[in-house]
C-alpha cells in the first residue's frame, strides 16, 4: 500500500570517516515490493556506531547514515507485503539477508552468504524515515516504548545471542567483562533467563558495577583497582569461570578475560577491537581445554523471543536507556556515549 506523505526527510550522514555527522535533507527512500517504509520513533546508538564512525570497522559506502538500533511505525509498504500494514508499531531486525542461501534455510541469517547490515552496509535509522526489508520486521506492543525497543534492536539481543552461542546454562559461573549498553544486558539475561549460579561483572567505572549489582550480578571488581582474574580466582575457590564474555574488546581484557576461564570453559569475544589478538595455545585452548567462541549479530528468532520476553516483565529495560537526544542532536550523542561515565544507553529520537 501506497501512502507516501512526504518527499525528504531529515538524515544524520556520515561523509569522512572521523568526522561529525552531517545533518541532511535528502529524499524519503523510495520502497520495493518486498520493502516497508519505517517512521523511525528512536534508533539506539551504540558503541559500534563509534567503531564505524572511526574507521575501527569499514562501512560499505560514504555518505551513509549509521543507526542500526531501530524502532518506529509502519509509514508504508510494498504491494507484495502481507500481515504488516500502516500504523504498525514495530522493532527493525538489522540483518538484511537472502534468504535463499544455505544459512539462511537453516535459519542461521547472520551468516548470510549475501549479508548485509543495515547502518552499516546500506542506510540506517538515524533519519527520520528507513528502508527495510518486510522480512527484517518485527512486530512490536504497544506496551514496550519505542526507546526501549529500539536497544531490542542490538543491545539485548547481542548479549542475548552471546550467552547461547557460549552455551550457557542454569548452575554456571558467568563472568562478564564490560557493563556498558551490552554487558548490562548480559548480566541480567545470564541471572535472570539463563539461570547462572554465581554472575561476576568486571568494569572501571562504579557507577557501571552499581547497577549490575542492581541488575543480578552477585560479584563486581573494579579493574582499575583490582586483578580480575585474581578476584575471580578468588570469588571462585580456584574453580574459575564456566563463562566469560568481552564486551570490550581490547587485548588487556582480552588476555584478562583469558586467565578467568575454567578448565573446559568457553570464552565468547563479542567487543570490536582494532588490534590483533595474540594467545598463547598452551595456556589456553590445549592446557584448559577451554573453547574462543566469536559472537556477531543475532536471529530475528532472538528478537521475537526478546520481546515476549520484556512484555512479560522477565527482563527490566526501564534503566537502561540513561540519555536522550534528538536526531539535530545527534553528535552530542556520541560525545556522550564517549565521554560520560554514568551512560550505559543513548537513544536518538525524531
Amino acid at each position: 500500500m501506497r501512502h507516501r506523505m512526504v518527499n525528504s526527510m531529515k538524515a544524520a550522514r556520515l561523509h569522512r570517516i572521523g568526522a561529525e555527522f552531517s545533518l541532511d535533507r535528502i529524499r524519503v527512500p523510495a520502497i520495493s515490493a518486498r520493502d516497508v517504509l519505517v517512521q523511525v520513533g528512536a534508533a539506539g546508538i551504540c558503541h559500534s556506531d563509534l567503531n564505524y564512525r572511526n574507521g575501527v570497522a569499514p562501512v560499505a559506502k560514504l555518505p551513509i547514515t549509521l543507526g542500526h538500533e531501530i524502532a518506529g511505525t509502519v509509514a508504508e509498504t510494498g504491494r507484495s507485503v502481507k500481515g504488516i500494514g500502516e500504523g504498525d508499531r514495530v522493532l527493525v531486525h538489522y540483518v538484511v539477508s537472502c534468504g535463499k542461501c544455505v544459512f539462511c534455510r537453516a535459519n542461521q541469517e547472520n551468516y548470510c552468504l549475501r549479508y548485509q547490515m543495515m547502518g552499516k552496509d546500506i542506510d540506517g535509522g538515524f533519519a527520520e524515515y528507513v528502508r527495510v526489508p518486510a522480512s527484517s520486521i518485527v512486530e512490536l506492543p504497544k506496551s514496550i516504548p519505542f526507546e526501549q525497543a529500539a536497544i531490542l534492536g542490538c543491545a539485548v539481543p547481542t548479549a542475548f545471542h552471546a550467552l547461547r552461542r557460549a552455551r550457557t546454562k542454569p548452575g554456571d559461573t558467568v563472568v562478564i567483562f564490560g557493563v556498558g549498553g551490552l554487558g548490562i544486558h548480559a548480566v541480567q539475561l545470564a541471572a535472570r533467563i539463563f539461570k547462572a549460579k554465581t554472575v561476576i561483572a568486571a568494569d572501571l567505572v562504579n557507577h557501571k558495577l552499581r547497577e549490575a549489582k542492581r541488575v543480578g550480578a552477585e560479584e563486581t571488581v573494579n579493574a582499575s583497582a583490582q586483578n580480575v582474574p585474581k578476584a575471580v580466582h578468588r570469588i571462585t575457590d580456584a574453580k574459575l569461570a564456566d563463562v566469560v564474555l568481552d564486551f570490550v574488546g581490547s587485548n588487556q581484557t582480552i588476555d584478562q578475560a583469558t586467565d578467568c576461564v575454567g578448565k573446559g570453559g568457553r570464552l565468547a569475544l563479542v567487543g570490536i577491537g582494532a588490534k590483533t589478538m595474540q594467545i598463547s595455545p598452551y595456556k589456553t585452548i590445549i592446557g584448559k581445554e577451554m573453547e574462543i567462541i566469536g559472537v556477531n549479530d543475532h536471529l530475528k528468532t532472538e528478537l521475537i523471543e526478546l520481546v515476549d520476553i520484556v512484555r512479560a516483565g522477565k527482563l527490566d529495560l526501564s534503566r537502561s536507556v540513561t540519555h536522550k537526544v534528538s536526531l539535530d542532536d545527534i553528535n552530542m550523542g556520541f560525545r556522550i556515549l564517549e565521554n560520560a561515565e554514568d551512560v550505559l544507553r543513548v537513544v536518538a529520537t525524531t
